[in-house]
């Protein structure tokens, strides 16, 4: 199965340029028509712009990557800096709906192990870490990439704030944690604990979102079946165990709007939780579907 990535980083391919002039910085105005209807779009670092018409205007709300492809980089047009507009201020200016937030986060994951620089030290974190592979130092690794995203959100939220563009609170909305096997993981040709450290890095994510202050609830998933079991070995029944099932998820893989509400249904959900959001393919974005409150 194969689906297509958050922001469309695959689809258009990576950030090309390098330096942009600066432009004036625009209040956004609501978006208009879009409130009655549940779909809203995601993007990130690949759709940056220095203009922001450039991004999706009929929506009744946005989702915004913070980081930059992996979990250890910024997507550098979250805020206003470099010369871009503001992905956070185009989210923030979208009308909402009375089950779906004005604006919504995800971050990239992985567990690279002790290969990477930014592996944990011993006793750098909330678990015990020896700086090996272990359960422990995996927590702490996503507990620590969960804490640096948490705080570029914060970053872009006060900067639009400050440029008095349209803005919001990270940790009132809802966060998305992407899961994808295109990014680094423990295997079974590495180590033979795989699935167990795997889980450990996904359970730090959380927890380091919750200890910034994002309530449980607004802590999800975006992944699917396959590349749930690909990373963690579990599956709807035995997720549970190790995650909550107020965690919502987030469905891609749709080609049309069509398929994406069919994603809403009983069955598709990969960690037992609630289906939420399902994503599609929509024109040269990525569109999303609120589906209905149960």
């Amino acid at each position: 199965m194969t689906t297509h990535r958050l922001g469309g980083s695959i689809r258009r391919g990576l950030l090309t340029a390098p330096v942009l002039m600066s432009v004036a910085l625009v209040i956004l105005a609501p978006a208009t028509g879009a409130a009655s209807m549940p779909t809203g779009y995601d993007i990130s670092y690949p759709q940056c712009s220095t203009r922001a018409s450039s991004y999706p205007q009929q929506r009744a709300f946005g989702v915004v990557g913070v980081n930059g492809g992996t979990a250890a980089t910024a997507n550098p047009c979250l805020g206003p800096s470099n010369g871009y507009a503001s992905e956070l201020s185009w989210a923030a200016s979208s009308p909402g709906l009375p089950n779906q937030a004005r604006a919504s986060f995800y971050l990239n994951t992985a567990d690279p192990g002790p290969v990477v620089a930014s592996w944990p030290a011993a006793g750098s974190g909330p678990r015990s870490c020896d700086h090996t592979w272990s359960t422990g130092c995996a927590y702490d690794y996503g507990y620590a990439k969960a804490t640096y995203s948490f705080g570029l959100a914060r970053s872009a939220a006060n900067a639009d704030a400050a440029r008095r563009l349209p803005t919001t609170t990270p940790s009132a909305d809802p966060w998305w944690i992407d899961v994808e096997t295109t990014n680094t993981w423990a295997t079974p040709a590495n180590t033979p604990s795989w699935a167990s450290v795997n889980i450990a890095a996904l359970q730090g994510f959380v927890g380091g979102l919750t200890a910034a202050g994002v309530a449980l609830p607004l802590v999800g998933f975006y992944s699917n079946g396959f590349q749930w079991a690909q990373i963690t070995g579990l599956t709807p029944a035995t997720s549970p165990t190790y995650f909550s099932t107020r965690e919502p998820n987030w469905i891609p893989g749709a080609t049309s709007l069509s398929q994406a509400q069919t994603n809403c249904l009983a069955g598709h959900s990969f960690t037992g939780g609630p289906v939420t959001l399902t994503q599609y393919r929509a024109s040269s974005f990525d569109g999303d579907y609120r589906c209905p409150s149960t």
